[in-house]
């Protein structure tokens, strides 16, 4: 199920049951990540059935369906590409490629980043992010549904024009367009055997925040990509602290117009209802 809610009074808008399948007493795959459309009128669903999906919020009522990918799909976005002919003549149809063109892309478990005309819900570009040979570890102990290469964030970015950040379950972020060529890889001086859990980019597109498996969180300069500063005790903050383990840090948001950043856990020692700030 996902609610709409109005924030100035709290408000019940809309209640979209189901979303990603169900009938009965079977309530559908669970719901990972939502996102608005630039203009409000609609939203964007990714969930554990491998599918993206836009409801539009009038009627309250699925319009398209994005599939394709194998696995979960994490993270989803609306994203407005002043240039189209990125995907060259034949890869946007009905489409001019001299004009902007509205894409969704789609960040999954099964290490593929998908980028998809937003009108006609066609696939545009598969992107497969370049892996390390050491990742081999497998999370939850079934390799087929989600392993270290799961993307889990895909940031986009106002500067370059026309990048994103893709952040998979490895020691690595890459920086790269839309046509799926690497730019710049962001990863780690002190260590090599880490994962990286969540990100988030301020609004200057000058610095990117990774958490790591290890509790720490590293500020990369994102012009040299370079680790400009290490947060040591980010998990641990973000957590109750209870027991010896490192409570894994599930996202990490930017304030819009402060140097702030907040990070919170969905592990079971996390402060609940807690998001950590940090300046």
């Amino acid at each position: 199920t996902v609610c709409v809610w109005k924030i100035a009074d709290g408000k019940l808008l809309r209640k979209l049951k189901r979303t990603h399948g169900g009938s009965g007493g079977d309530k559908g795959a669970a719901v990972t990540c939502i996102q608005f459309s630039p203009n409000g009128s609609k939203l964007l669903t990714g969930g554990h059935d491998s599918t993206c999906r836009e409801f539009g919020l009038l009627a309250s009522r699925m319009l398209k369906e994005f599939r394709g990918h194998r696995s979960y799909v994490n993270c989803c976005s609306y994203v407005i590409l002043p240039n189209a002919s990125i995907f060259g003549n034949n890869d946007a149809p009905g489409t001019q490629t001299s004009g902007s063109l509205l894409v969704v892309v789609t960040g999954s478990a099964d290490g593929t980043v998908c980028v998809w005309d937003g009108r006609t819900a066609e696939p545009l570009r598969e992107i497969t992010t370049p892996i390390p040979t050491s990742s081999t570890a497998v999370l939850h102990g079934d390799e087929s549904v989600v392993s270290s290469k799961s993307v889990h964030t895909v940031l986009h970015l106002h500067s370059p024009p026309q990048t994103m950040i893709v952040v998979p379950r490895t020691n690595r972020a890459f920086l790269m367009s839309y046509s799926g060529t690497v730019l710049k890889v962001y990863s780690r001086d002190d260590i090599q055997e880490c994962e990286f859990l969540a990100a988030a980019v301020s609004p200057s597109n000058l610095w990117l925040y990774v958490a790591a498996d290890d509790g720490k969180c590293m500020v990369f300069d994102m012009n040299s990509g370079k680790v400009e500063k290490i947060i040591h005790s980010f998990a641990e903050e973000c957590s109750s602290g209870r027991g010896d383990s490192i409570c894994e840090i599930s996202g990490i948001i930017h304030h819009p117009h402060r140097g702030m950043i907040g990070g919170y856990s969905s592990d079971k020692g996390q402060k609940r209802g807690v998001l950590t700030l940090w300046k």
